[in-house]
Formats: C-alpha cells, sequence, structure tokens
C-alpha cells in the first residue's frame, strides 16, 4: 500500500457526490478544501483512471505518491500520517507478495 496526495480543482463541487464517494472509499483524510490523502493498494494511474468518470471537462486532477519526507502545518492530517495503520511505518518485510 501507499499513502497518495490527491488535489483538483472542481467547476461545481456541489454536483460531485460520486468523486468525494471514491475518495472516501479508501482510507483517508481530507486535509484542505480540494486536496486528500489516501492509502491504496494501487497506482496513481489507477486511482486518476477510477476517477476520471467523475468529473467534467475543465476539471483538473493531480494524484502523486507521498514519502515520508512531508512537513505541514495548520492542517489535521499529521496524526492521520503518523498513525500505526499508515503501512508506511512498518518494517518491509510487511509488504512481502502474499
Amino acid at each position: 500500500m501507499a499513502i497518495y496526495a490527491i488535489a483538483y480543482d472542481l467547476t461545481l463541487p456541489q454536483e460531485y457526490n460520486g468523486f468525494y464517494e471514491c475518495l472516501e472509499s479508501y482510507p483517508h483524510v481530507h486535509v484542505m478544501d480540494s486536496f486528500w490523502l489516501i492509502q491504496a493498494d494501487t497506482e496513481s494511474g489507477e486511482l486518476r483512471d477510477s476517477l476520471l468518470p467523475y468529473i467534467k471537462r475543465g476539471d483538473s486532477l493531480f494524484i502523486s505518491r507521498m514519502s515520508q519526507d512531508w512537513a505541514g502545518a495548520g492542517t489535521q492530517c499529521g496524526d492521520w500520517l503518523k498513525a500505526t495503520d499508515r503501512l508506511w511505518h512498518k518494517p518491509a518485510q510487511a509488504y512481502a507478495v502474499k
């Protein structure tokens, strides 16, 4: 699993229930108005493809895998990122193929 940063600009945010439901289907934290962190067992392109059906022409979407080298101020995401169930805090053996 990995932690992904998702940023977006939506033309009519109140009309995007499916978009937000898709984001909420993952372990997540809503960091700022148009910025979420999610934990997913997928790649960024697959996340993008799962969100594309819910956005419209003229909207923008950016997804990037996070590293443990992060910093923030004035957000509530620090506790979420430091939680023991964030898999990047587990030893490398935890990533072994099933």
